[in-house]
């Protein structure tokens, strides 16, 4: 029973994912497994010492991440009720509360960080109000998993199908009636202690909370890949009541070995490089000491690892938009840059106390080059008369409206700017970073030749330029058959204006047509024109 709980555990591609990344979760994780064992070592003799282990490792986990409190909570309330006559004695509770706040202690690098301007810190985490902002959540949402302007409505029982359909990824089809049936064995043979209470408890606590509370649709991957994350918790305790179900039939299951096997080839990433390789190309193409404006956390952070931990392209500057909308981002960016000028308190489109993107802009366009990382906030098109934002690598250059821009220096500098990623044998599966990294690899090549038929427009001596666009829409094509339809679509708009003199252009729109006909949205307006040109 012992194998088979520890074997799920390691080869479940949700605890897997994160064990193998700088993330918080492998060890909440640890800590629920440790919880879990007091629990049991608890309930065979009352013990007092695995009580008090309990309660420091119960501190330590809300230190790792507070929705440690969604399993931890029912485990706990059992200790007290079971051991009531002993723990809940003054002198006994005062040293398991004085354990829990121990683990409590690793708040206090918060502070000292942020008061000795750490390269890579979040919040004023320094002064009272900063601290309990950011130990509460205050910026997304207390219990929410996005702030205002990226979340969406949730369906809570869309959010609860997806996480029934995500443990059966975790445990196999077969785990499910195993861990039920292990559920049952365990409530029964608990029942002098009502352990098995806690633990039925801990993991519908944990599901319901992000169903009901949880505010990022689970329809999108990406987003779905973000809730996924706090399934990992009440997942443990369904890799241990598949053991019990073991237990309970007396049996082996012949089928393990290659649950682990398959497990380890779906999530080996000991050659996965996509993320590092993303903000390495990003960094590579950026001008000597250009501004990057950045939205986005795969953005962002890959830039600021790059350049914390590897020190590479030190040159270069970062604001990240998201964290402009925090008062406490302005100040940390004047202390580290004080060439850059932030012009308001905060960027928050839509608030009273905000500054626009071409207030930014206006103040740091002639200091240094400028290239716009993940588009601009939602609400704000200040910018959009009074500059061009250029397709520049992964990023978009950013150039005054009256600045007269070479289109052949900018197609051979936007080319030379273009990410070099190898993908081979490297993994991307949907909601993933690395497939975020997949789809901007090729997005930014479309949207380089969509520019091009945008500034080219009908002017007839800017024609052949079309033809280029053209060119570089086909080889995306013919690298990749699996782009977006808009790809096609552009491609067979381009081939139409540079001409259909020829039969060999007439087919290849043609061509380009019937391929963006198979993967149009069907509410498109045009396809019925679409479909009578052809």
């Amino acid at each position: 029973a012992g194998i088979v709980s520890g074997a799920l555990l390691a080869s479940a591609p949700g605890i897997w994912r994160y064990a193998i990344c700088a993330e918080v979760f492998a060890l909440d994780n640890l800590l629920v497994a440790i919880l879990l064992l007091l629990a049991v070592l608890y309930a065979q003799g009352r013990d007092r010492r695995y009580a008090m282990a309990g309660a420091l490792v119960a501190g330590l986990g809300m230190s790792d991440h507070q929705t440690f409190v969604f399993t931890g909570a029912p485990i706990i309330l059992w200790a007290a009720w079971f051991g009531r006559k002993d723990l809940l004695q003054p002198r006994v509770a005062a040293r398991l509360v004085l354990l829990f706040a121990a683990g409590l202690l690793p708040y206090l690098v918060l502070p000292l960080d942020a008061s000795h301007h750490a390269p890579v810190t979040w919040g004023a985490a320094d002064t009272w109000q900063g601290f309990w902002t950011h130990v509460l959540r205050r910026e997304y949402g207390t219990f929410r998993l996005a702030p205002t302007g990226i979340a969406g409505a949730p369906d809570s029982s869309q959010t609860v199908g997806a996480w029934a359909s995500d443990l059966r990824e975790q445990i196999g089809w077969w785990g499910l009636p195993l861990a039920l049936a292990g559920a049952i064995h365990c409530f029964r043979r608990s029942r002098a202690t009502r352990l098995g209470v806690a633990t039925l408890a801990a993991p519908m606590l944990a599901v319901g909370v992000m169903a009901v509370l949880g505010n990022l649709p689970v329809n999108d991957p990406l987003h779905r890949g973000i809730v996924a994350r706090f399934w990992q918790q009440p997942d443990i305790y369904f890799f241990a009541w598949c053991g019990f179900g073991v237990a309970w039939l007396e049996t082996r299951l012949p089928r393990l070995g290659t649950v682990a096997v398959a497990g380890f080839h779906a999530m080996d990433r000991h050659t996965s490089t996509l993320v590092r390789s993303y903000g390495a190309e990003i960094l590579r193409a950026a001008p000597a000491g250009a501004l990057l404006v950045t939205k986005g956390d795969l953005i962002t952070s890959s830039i600021r690892y790059l350049q914390a931990a590897e020190a590479m392209r030190p040159d270069v500057r970062l604001i990240d938009q998201e964290l402009l909308g925090d008062a406490w981002y302005r100040p940390l960016v004047v202390g580290a840059h004080p060439e850059i000028v932030v012009p308001g308190p905060r960027y928050m489109p839509g608030a009273p106390d905000t500054f626009s993107m071409k207030q930014l802009l206006d103040a740091n366009i002639g200091a240094a080059p400028i290239l716009v990382c993940g588009g601009i906030k939602p609400g704000d098109a200040t910018s959009d008369t009074t500059y061009g934002r250029w397709p520049f690598g992964l990023c978009e250059a950013v150039h005054p409206g009256t600045e007269p821009v070479n289109l052949d220096t900018w197609i051979r500098e936007s080319d030379a700017a273009l990410p070099r990623i190898d993908f081979t044998g490297q993994l991307h599966p949907p909601g993933s970073w690395e497939d975020i990294v997949w789809s901007d690899y090729w997005e930014v090549r479309a949207s380089r030749a969509a520019h091009l038929m945008v500034v080219a427009g009908a002017d007839p001596s800017r024609r052949q330029y079309i033809a280029v666009a053209a060119d570089l829409l086909q080889a995306l094509a013919r690298e990749n058959p699996n782009v977006g339809a808009h790809v096609y679509r552009n491609l067979a708009m381009a081939i139409g204006r540079s001409g259909l003199e020829t039969p060999e252009a007439r087919a290849r729109a043609a061509d380009a047509w019937r391929r963006y006909l198979d993967r149009a949205p069907p509410d498109d307006p045009m396809l019925p024109a679409i479909r009578k040109e052809l």
